[in-house]
């Protein structure tokens, strides 16, 4: 019964992932964890690396997010890290974000004119 749940889950996740342009950019990871027992709860992150500044970068994943139905959102400049902990009804979001010159880690160094993000539906 619970592979069945956690399959159902997965689709909602990878789903929700679309709909706030969580693959946009040059795609570097894309899988799930956890989800079984000790494992924790089911997580989907997806790890990109996007043109544009940090600052730029972050607004416009949070503004996917709040166009999808997320809600209470940070107060800008959100960068490094924030979240979406409380809005009924949805998975826990989590953005971070690289500048320039960062590592992502098990990712690499961000390169020049881009910003890293690596975004947690839980």
């Amino acid at each position: 019964m619970g592979f069945l749940r956690n399959r159902g889950r997965r689709a909602r996740l990878s789903a929700l992932a679309d709909a706030i342009g969580a693959r946009k950019g040059e795609v570097l990871g894309d899988e799930f964890s956890g989800g079984f027992g000790p494992n924790g709860p089911l997580t989907l992150g997806v790890i990109t690396l996007r043109p544009g500044s940090e600052v730029d970068v972050a607004q416009a994943q949070i503004d996917a997010a709040v166009a999808a139905g997320y809600t209470n959102p940070p107060e800008p400049p959100c960068t490094q890290g924030c979240g979406f902990l409380k809005t009924p009804d949805m998975p826990f979001l989590v953005i971070e974000t690289y500048v320039a010159g960062k590592v992502i880690p098990h990712h690499g160094q961000v390169p020049p004119g881009h910003t890293g993000v690596v975004v947690s539906l839980t």
